[in-house]
């Protein structure tokens, strides 16, 4: 039986385990990533762990600046209207064409990847369930929706598109909806795509991912003002304390 080379599985592991702690923001939004940090922090080799920012910064999930190594992307208004318009594109031509090639299998597993999401947001929402568990199955839900889809490319570009939206949702936590909200959402959305309504299932995903996109636009704008305000608020308290110059007679 052929193995793969112990390097190229090692690469795998750094790929999958940096991205993931990229999108849940446990490696902070525009820190810098040391070698010698993430060797220890996930027990992979130097060679590898190259490899794997090198892929990552093909990717888009890491920025590599010449002579300063690697750095977790920043988080932006600008960045994040960009994903959202552009996913709101992509999705809605994308579920227009799964209607277009709708099949049982495909009807079945949006409804059965709903219930699941329902299940998970109540779940999580009452405290019994991590973020990951909600992650994972409304990942899947959204996936089934444009699972119909005959354009692989394109799946695969609204699969971008939905992790990288991903990462502002998860780096700001929760923003307010409760469960019952949350679940008509996605239902609203689900019967949409069911009903085999072109129009009416485009306009519901434009909505529905600009809904999110908003509620994390104006959660940036507060931290950037408030941002604002400490730092004003400490250079008035360096330049009361700076000695007042004397003048000569």
């Amino acid at each position: 039986m052929l193995t793969r080379p112990e390097s190229t599985t090692a690469t795998e592991a750094a790929v999958r385990k940096l991205k993931q702690d990229i999108m849940s923001g446990a490696l902070a939004p525009d820190s810098q990533l040391k070698m010698r940090e993430l060797k220890s922090r996930y027990g992979i080799g130097a060679s590898p762990m190259r490899e794997a920012l090198a892929q990552l910064a093909a990717e888009g999930f890491v920025h590599q600046r010449a002579q300063k190594g690697f750095r977790v992307p920043p988080v932006s208004i600008e960045e994040l209207i960009d994903i959202t318009k552009t996913r709101q594109f992509a999705e809605a031509e994308a579920i227009k064409l799964a209607i277009e090639n709708a099949t049982q299998l495909w009807e079945e597993e949006i409804v059965a990847s709903f219930h699941v999401l329902e299940r998970a947001i109540i779940a999580t929402k009452a405290g019994e369930k991590d973020r990951d568990h909600f992650e994972d199955r409304h990942h899947r839900f959204h996936r089934a929706l444009i699972s119909a889809c005959p354009l692989n490319s394109l799946r695969d570009f609204c699969d971008d598109l939905y992790v990288r939206k991903t990462r502002y949702r998860r780096l700001l936590g929760g923003y307010g909806f409760t469960a019952k909200e949350v679940i008509g959402e996605h239902r609203v959305l689900m019967d949409a795509v069911l009903a085999r309504n072109v129009s009416r299932a485009r306009q519901t995903i434009r909505s529905h991912i600009g809904i999110t996109a908003d509620v994390i636009a104006e959660v940036l704008r507060s931290k950037d003002q408030a941002k604002v305000a400490s730092e004003t608020k400490r250079n008035a308290k360096k330049t009361s304390r700076k000695p007042s110059k004397k003048t000569s007679r």
